[in-house]
């Protein structure tokens, strides 16, 4: 009899609890301000100064009809840190701001040059901030001025700078990752770099065709063109990347270009000990197809083909020993991880070295070794303009 009281006092105690229950801390989604993007610059006078893009429900749906509407609105304010600037931004906002959907950090070119340690904190410490958010440096412009700038393709402007990142047609970086590039030994970070410019129509846009390179906490340079396409073909980012090859001398007839296509990338990195020091082997094998051949070439035939390769084998290794020279002498920053690698292979050396790695790698050997096999030479068999006799 006493364990059936016993039974049902538990019972009744737990259904008391279940009622008392609630959503004490609930935020309803038209008190929310859902952050898309932000923006962190140094302003003139040495103080931080944040940007939100915040999304506007009522302005997508005007958009949806009519497309006179903003999807978007956005909000700057300078403070000594990043959450001064938060709290004053809310002071503009009739909304409670929510930063739990931000996809995209964007760093402002003078605020990365400074050095970011200013800010490091506030990515790191606010429990709404996302370590899948990806993050941006603004070339020739701030952070604001792209936080503001339209994006005709997708209502809201965060949206479309996601999509381009995820779907590997620039590099990608997520804030996790640069955050343990900057805070670990052996590599440095980097992230795409990216400018205003205006479409055909001459509306505002942007795009990102850079490559902002970090030593430490700070921004010491941009890739750009062939040295950009070297370093994504490293990394495998090849969704985009083409590259023409003046293959032979041009003619009346033909340019004597040839382009192809990355189909696949493998990067080995294998290092060793000479006299002491680390040094570095550096193996790239590709699969590519011919997307364009502007000479009057069949490479149908295998000779032909074999030339091709060659070709291209000593053009890529040329710009991709180009673009690690460029780190070591210019930049001094290991954006390939060389130096992780050496720990991995050799921890013992690396305890001894890790703490001057930065003053070592302009002088570590790199031996770069390019391997391309072109498995596809498209539909037509010979070049459309050739003539057939």
């Amino acid at each position: 009899m006493n364990l059936r009281r016993i039974g049902l006092a538990c019972t009744t105690l737990a259904l008391y609890l279940g009622l008392l229950t609630g959503c004490w801390d609930r935020n309803e989604m038209d008190e929310l301000a859902f952050v898309m993007a932000s923006g962190l610059d140094l302003a003139d006078d040495g103080e931080l100064e944040t940007s939100l893009q915040i999304a506007l429900p009522t302005g997508i749906q005007a958009s949806d009809q009519s497309g006179g509407k903003k999807a978007f609105m956005a909000v700057s304010e300078k403070g000594k840190d990043g959450m001064d600037t938060l709290s004053k931004e809310q002071q503009q906002l009739s909304r409670n701001i929510n930063l739990g959907h931000r996809r995209v950090i964007v760093i402002g070119e003078a605020l990365g040059r400074n050095g970011i340690n200013q800010v490091m904190d506030t990515l790191l410490r606010s429990p709404e901030s996302r370590y899948n958010s990806y993050i941006a440096t603004a070339y020739g412009t701030t952070a604001k001025e792209v936080i503001k700038t339209p994006y005709l393709l997708e209502k809201i402007p965060a949206v479309g700078l996601n999509n381009i990142m995820e779907g590997n047609f620039s590099i990608s970086v997520k804030t996790d990752e640069f955050l343990d590039g900057l805070a670990t030994y052996g590599k440095n970070p980097v992230t795409p770099g990216i400018r205003i410019t205006k479409d055909a129509l001459g509306n505002p846009t942007f795009v990102l065709d850079k490559i902002a390179v970090y030593r430490q906490n700070k921004l010491v340079g941009f890739l750009s063109d062939e040295q950009q396409k070297a370093f994504m073909l490293y990394r495998g980012n090849t969704q985009v990347i083409t590259w023409s090859l003046q293959l032979v001398p041009p003619k009346e007839e033909y340019k004597g270009t040839v382009n192809i296509h990355f189909l696949k990338v493998r990067t080995s990195v294998l290092t060793r000990m000479a006299e002491g020091k680390p040094a570095v082997d550096l193996r790239i094998k590709t699969t590519c197809r011919i997307s364009a051949n502007d000479t009057e070439l069949d490479f149908s035939r295998p000779e032909t083909l074999a030339l091709l390769e060659q070709k291209y084998e000593d053009e890529l290794r040329k710009a991709v020993a180009g673009v690690v020279s460029v780190s070591q002498q210019e930049f001094k920053s290991d954006i390939f991880g060389f130096g992780r690698k050496v720990h991995i292979d050799h921890p013992y050396v690396w305890k001894e070295i890790k703490e001057d790695w930065n003053e070592i790698y302009p002088s570590v050997p790199v031996d770069v070794k390019i391997e391309v096999k072109i498995e596809r030479i498209g539909r037509t068999q010979a070049p459309g303009q050739l003539m057939k006799y």
